[in-house]
């Protein structure tokens, strides 16, 4: 047995269409996940097809990437971001929790020479 055969009888297959042509997607993966997918790309193509009906079917395809790569890369800057952000407040937190340990502690003396005051 190859091992290309082999590969293909230890994985799951799924049929998908996108722009009109049929794929046999072949991988370890969950088969709505990769419905998913599809019909995401499928709505993105025919966004642009609504958008430009006449463009040839070589040109949509080539925008279909386009968009959704740029969408991919936006939302990794985002993600990137939010990661800076986190580790940003996170920072900030404990240095609140150190300053707030601190004026507890500042309190606790000041209670102490007010009881020894009065």
């Amino acid at each position: 047995m190859t091992a290309e055969k082999n590969f293909q009888q230890n994985k799951n297959k799924i049929k998908v269409k996108i722009l009109g042509d049929t794929f046999t997607v072949i991988g370890e993966f969950d088969e709505n996940y990769i419905k998913k997918l599809a019909e995401y790309v499928e709505k993105v193509s025919r966004d642009i097809r609504n958008t430009y009906p006449e463009l040839p079917y070589r040109r949509l395809a080539n925008l279909t990437m386009i968009n959704l790569a740029d969408e991919y890369f936006k939302l990794r800057s985002d993600c990137i971001d939010l990661s800076r952000e986190k580790e940003r407040l996170r920072e900030a937190n404990q240095s609140l929790h150190d300053e707030l340990k601190k004026l507890r502690q500042e309190n606790k003396e000041l209670m102490t020479l007010l009881e020894e005051v009065e």
